[in-house]
């Protein structure tokens, strides 16, 4: 069973892993290093860490983003070839393919955001590059598996990538949503229709991972701010949501009936 999910892991990396793929990574490493130069010559003080913060920053929210695509075109594609189909034809569980897809999220995160870290050593000390790496890590698992949720439920890549993208947005920005929420219930009448909306959005807040859970830019202004504990806690939030997202795709994957 074991030898039969690596088998499927290494199948499915097929989909995944390719020149394509592989050229558009590093320009985007290129494009990186040419937009935090071109802002260290503009910058007039702390050049080096506002290069590093907004270097980081781009490789976090564009390799997100590819891994994104990765990973639902990779779910898409097995949709649009009927493989789901012939999968359920040979001694396969349902639960195989999630496992396997979770080792491909899991390779992918390693091999787009660990080279990040010998990027960044160029402009912020070392400690700062591999914590930025490992943090992106972790963030790239989590949307990724939003977005395996996505389109094993939708089973569309642009409704998936659409929903995945909306909820890491709500749960990057959660902060600032709850702070409007509560000073527009200050401003409005405060009937009870308002306080209600307001429930309901802090309540759908509280399911999302709070912005605590993703790496922490500050950390490159500020470089003691870096403390062990800082991505322990984003690793255990990570974690969790982790549990649960592969606990609901599982779920939804096996309610799912398909013509043998």
């Amino acid at each position: 069973m074991f030898k039969q999910t690596i088998s499927l892991f290494r199948y499915l990396l097929l989909g995944v892993v390719n020149r394509r793929m592989a050229i558009f990574y590093f320009i985007l490493l290129a494009l990186s290093y040419l937009l935090s130069d071109f802002f260290s010559d503009l910058a007039i003080i702390n050049s080096q860490k506002i290069s590093g913060a907004l270097q980081g920053d781009f490789l976090r929210y564009s390799l997100i983003f590819l891994a994104l695509l990765m990973v639902t075109n990779n779910v898409a594609d097995d949709f649009r070839s009927n493989q789901f189909e012939q999968l359920l034809t040979m001694p396969i569980s349902r639960w195989q393919y999630v496992v396997a897809q979770l080792l491909v999220i899991f390779f992918v995160a390693t091999a787009l955001s660990f080279p990040v870290a010998a990027v960044l050593s160029f402009s912020v000390s070392l400690e700062v590059a591999l914590y930025w790496s490992a943090a992106l890590w972790l963030e790239i698992t989590l949307v990724s598996l939003i977005g395996l949720l996505g389109i094993l439920s939708l089973e569309k890549m642009p409704q998936a990538v659409v929903f995945s993208t909306a909820v890491y947005l709500l749960a990057k920005f959660a902060g600032v949503i709850s702070q409007m929420l509560t000073e527009s219930v200050k401003l409005s009448d405060g009937g009870v229709t308002n306080h209600f909306a307001t429930w309901v959005f802090e309540g759908v807040l509280h399911l999302m991972p709070s912005a605590q859970a993703f790496a922490q830019n500050n950390v490159f202004f500020d470089p003691s701010l870096l403390t062990l504990d800082l991505w322990l806690s984003q690793f255990m939030v990570v974690a969790i949501y982790a549990v649960f997202l592969v606990g609901v795709c599982l779920i939804d994957f096996y309610r799912k009936e398909f013509n043998r």
